[in-house]
């Protein structure tokens, strides 16, 4: 009798045991990476890099919602060569109702052709059906609430090059 309790304690020992592991295994698997990832505070402001990463910061920081989102360029972009990747948030920005407005930099006169440049810039998504079709895709519904602004300067060869592109929160 006496061996059968050391062994029925043994057993109750090992459920604990398994138990404890089981719990504090769920617990881990319940710290999502993803979750802690969506927990990041929005950005006002991030540099344009053509992954998917740059979509996801996009869309949490227009979905926050935040004023304004400014979006920098590491490299030289032109007007007239926007990444597919940000024609679709443009494309977006306008199926939502709003405006896609490009500013020309303030001393155009040097620049070269900046008035086609311009006109080939917004003709880009409006006219590629498959970024429009991309821009319905939920990720890109948050830029549906906001106005974008193509911001352009002239670089160091006399070029016109894209500077940023602020998303600015339509009022409702």
């Amino acid at each position: 009798m006496h061996h059968d309790t050391g062994l029925r304690l043994r057993r109750q020992s090992v459920a604990l045991l398994f138990s404890l592991a089981a719990g504090l295994l769920l617990g881990a698997c319940q710290n999502n990476p993803l979750e802690a990832q969506s927990a990041a505070p929005a950005k006002t402001a991030m540099l344009f890099v053509d992954l998917p990463s740059f979509d996801k910061d996009l869309t949490q920081s227009l979905a926050s919602p935040l004023s304004k989102v400014d979006v920098a360029f590491y490299d030289r972009i032109t007007p007239s060569a926007i990444p597919e990747r940000l024609q679709k948030w443009m494309a977006s920005v306008e199926s939502g109702g709003g405006s896609v407005k490009i500013t020309p930099p303030p001393s155009s006169v040097t620049a070269k052709s900046p008035f086609l440049l311009l006109s080939a810039a917004s003709s880009l998504w409006s006219a590629n059906k498959m970024v429009k079709e991309a821009a319905i895709a939920a990720q890109y519904k948050a830029a549906r609430l906001y106005d974008a602004e193509i911001v352009l300067k002239i670089d160091e060869k006399g070029d016109t090059v894209v500077d940023k592109v602020i998303f600015n929160q339509r009022l409702k």
